[in-house]
């Protein structure tokens, strides 16, 4: 019976740190295989993206405005979600 106790204490422990290191992999929908998504980030009239670089566990999108500053998207690569936006307005009588 001790031996019982002991093994499932091993099992929670292990399950516990797994989770762990793996953090939000259960409510991505691209963590399973063969799963795709599709998400769409609508931009502004006129904008363009400029480029792509990945910094972390995200993903940074970088867009130029036609007449406007330039921005920068952050982006969950997991899901494709929107995290937030990033202006750079152009700096006033420097």
């Amino acid at each position: 019976m001790g031996l019982l106790i002991v093994a499932g204490f091993v099992v929670i422990v292990a399950e516990i740190g797994r989770r762990i290191s793996t953090p939000n992999a259960a409510s991505s929908p691209a963590s399973a295989p063969g799963v795709k998504f599709t998400e769409r980030i609508a931009l502004p009239s006129g904008a363009r993206v400029v480029s792509m670089t990945v910094a972390g566990d995200r993903l940074v999108v970088h867009v130029e405005m036609q007449g406007g500053p330039s921005a920068a998207y952050i982006v969950d690569p997991r899901s494709g979600a929107l995290l937030g936006t990033i202006e750079f307005p152009p700096a006033a009588g420097r």
